[in-house]
């Protein structure tokens, strides 16, 4: 039984490893929100709305509440998709209407749970 288990000690330890490597890294998952204000050229059923500047913001889930109407100037928070498309998931009337939002800072390790 030692003999084998000395033989194979190394597979362990690389098991090992590759099991434990996604505890280790400490990956964050981050989105970057942005704004853009303009005027409401057309709003289409399913709740995108589309600005003067020609690009088309979908709503982020379905059955967002949107109450808007065309000609009416808003700001949208929205991020952009890989595939390329924007869902805004905020939005509020008037241009410039929405600040910006504060950056992600993560606590220092000797200042949690203080």
């Amino acid at each position: 039984m030692r003999t084998a288990m000395k033989k194979n000690l190394p597979a362990y330890f690389v098991c090992l490893i590759l099991c434990l490597l996604p505890c280790m890294g400490g990956a964050a998952l981050v989105a970057k929100a942005e704004i853009v204000s303009g005027k409401i050229v057309q709003i289409y059923t399913n709740g995108s709305v589309k600005l003067d500047n020609g690009v088309v913001y979908l709503p982020s889930r379905q059955g967002l509440n949107v109450n808007m109407r065309a000609g009416e100037a808003v700001t949208l928070r929205y991020i952009a998709e890989p595939s390329g498309e924007k869902k805004f998931f905020e939005y509020a009337l008037g241009a410039g209407s929405l600040k910006p939002l504060s950056p992600y800072l993560p606590k220092a390790e000797g200042k949690r749970n203080k």
